[in-house]
């Protein structure tokens, strides 16, 4: 009888202090997790505002997926194209154009540069993008070749995994270039920074 009295009594203890711990929040959700969740960098979500106009034009017409919309907002380059073989360097010149001539084209760096032409602009399709890494001003002291304009501040935005991050050249408003980064690791999003940056707008999730 003294036993069962004591299992009892352990019971109704355990009960008590069951029914006294705070119960989550409802808009928490507990996840158990994974080793995907816990070893995957988290972003900002695409509808990110900065409450800078010229930087908030672009990030709600990703958000929204206009392409056409996008396309208004490339602020083109003008060059001479070229004949040369090889890569860098100007656009190249298309059959029949003679060396020299004005092209307006939106330059965009990867593996290697490249150009579209504004009467190519039509087929773009704009950026597949899944999240915000970061937005910063670029450092003065950041320099390329003067055909591909370094821009005021960069919208780095990723992909869907094992896809490459956008870059998203802006100045004054419109977009002068877009760079494709391979190497998406934490550490190379973060030396991006390191060498360009001189002030962030949006800082990366931590």
């Amino acid at each position: 009888m003294k036993q069962n009295t004591r299992k009892l009594g352990l019971l109704v203890a355990v009960f008590l202090i069951a029914s006294c711990a705070p119960a989550p929040a409802a808009t928490e959700q507990i996840v158990p997790p994974t080793s995907e969740s816990s070893t995957r960098q988290a972003f900002h979500p695409l509808d990110t505002q900065t409450g800078l106009e010229e930087i908030d034009n672009i990030l709600k017409t990703v958000a929204g997926g206009d392409a056409q919309m996008l396309q208004s907002l490339v602020g083109f380059t003008t060059a001479e194209c070229t004949n040369r073989e090889g890569l860098g360097g100007p656009p190249k010149c298309r059959k029949g154009e003679a060396e020299g001539t004005k092209v307006d084209v939106l330059p965009s760096l990867g593996p290697e540069g490249s150009f579209m032409r504004s009467d190519e602009m039509e087929n773009w399709t704009g950026i597949e993008v899944s999240g915000l890494y970061a937005i910063y001003r670029v450092s003065p002291a950041v320099t390329y070749e003067q055909y591909y304009p370094a821009g005021e501040y960069a919208i780095v935005y990723v992909g869907e995994e094992n896809q490459p991050a956008i870059s998203l050249r802006v100045d004054n408003g419109m977009i002068v270039r877009v760079d494709y980064i391979l190497d998406t690791s934490a550490g190379s999003l973060a030396g991006l920074l390191q060498r360009e940056a001189s002030q962030l707008i949006l800082e990366p999730v931590s």
